[in-house]
């Protein structure tokens, strides 16, 4: 094969083509869930080691729950959302699903309000083993 202006063209677009595709296949549920975390809590709180122990257990649990396919799929999708109301929907209720546990399951408001106190991480909610368990209780605030 010769080197010729068409074929650096074309091999240019199949590159730009790859790295393009291999952005959308490579997301990760853990991006997605710390990109949450950003974008509602802003960089202190998300950027706390606490916060990076709970994406890890967070992105775990929804790897339990969905199939392979899913793990790969669904956070392609949500790409679509600006553009699709059924991506739209499914990623904001993972939003507030993860926003939700996130509340129960660290001192997030109080280390958010204070400015100054560390983020701490208490462990993934649990309603049937600690039912009483509420970092928003007054023991918090």
């Amino acid at each position: 094969m010769r080197l010729t202006r068409r074929n650096i063209l074309l091999g240019s677009l199949a590159g730009g083509i790859a790295l393009g595709a291999s952005s959308l296949l490579t997301r990760r549920i853990d991006d997605e869930i710390y990109r949450i975390l950003h974008n509602n809590f802003g960089d202190r709180i998300a950027n706390a080691p606490d916060a990076a122990l709970f994406v890890a257990q967070a992105a775990e649990q929804w790897s339990d729950l969905n199939t392979a396919r899913n793990q790969i799929l669904r956070p392609t999708f949500w790409r679509l959302s600006t553009i699709s109301p059924r991506a739209r929907g499914e990623r904001q209720s993972l939003e507030s699903n993860v926003i939700n546990a996130f509340l129960r399951a660290t001192n997030a408001v109080r280390a958010y309000e204070t400015g100054t106190e560390e983020l701490q991480f208490l462990g993934m909610p649990n309603p049937y083993r600690s039912a009483c368990a509420n970092p928003l209780s007054s023991a918090w605030l």
